[in-house]
């Protein structure tokens, strides 16, 4: 399985000329995203790349999740170590082959901090009771709220 280590990595291509951190293989996406009238809003979240600093009014989501590909062994790059590799994780991704999992918070900046604004449960009581719960169908959209969501230009193209 997945190795804390800041050796635990693998070959990121055939010619084995650049290691990847191994949790890339369950964890393909960035770790945030500024949220608003664009889902992906650009600039209101932290990222490796950043120079810019958040400012009151930022909103932003922080969603780390764990993604187990039934594949994954079989696209790994074929050298000898991700070789090996794949044989230490087989089992692993066999007995988890295709589940995934995503913790999405929400996130305000305020004047006198972060205010976290989502709600969903976390822990595994809250999880295994919000499973319990029969399953109740999503509202049906509100047609001229979308088309009204459609017309509203974002900020920066007004």
């Amino acid at each position: 399985g997945l190795t804390e280590s800041p050796s635990a990595t693998y070959d990121c291509d055939a010619a084995a000329s650049r290691q990847c951190p191994q949790y890339f293989l369950y964890y393909m996406h960035g770790l945030g995203h500024g949220i608003g009238l664009d889902v992906h809003d650009p600039g209101a979240a932290p990222s490796r790349n950043a120079t810019t600093r958040l400012v009151e009014g930022s909103a932003f989501t922080i969603e780390p999740g764990i993604y187990v590909r039934e594949n994954l062994v079989d696209i790994l790059p074929n050298t000898p170590r991700n070789r090996a590799l794949g044989e230490t994780i087989r089992a692993a991704v066999k007995r988890y082959a295709n589940i995934g999992v995503r913790i999405e918070d929400d996130y305000i900046v305020t004047a006198t901090g972060v205010d976290w604004i989502s709600r969903a449960p976390r822990e595994i009581a809250e999880v295994e009771a919000e499973m319990r719960k029969p399953f109740a169908a999503p509202l049906p959209r509100n047609r001229s709220m979308v088309e009204w969501y459609r017309a509203t230009a974002p900020r920066e193209s007004r």
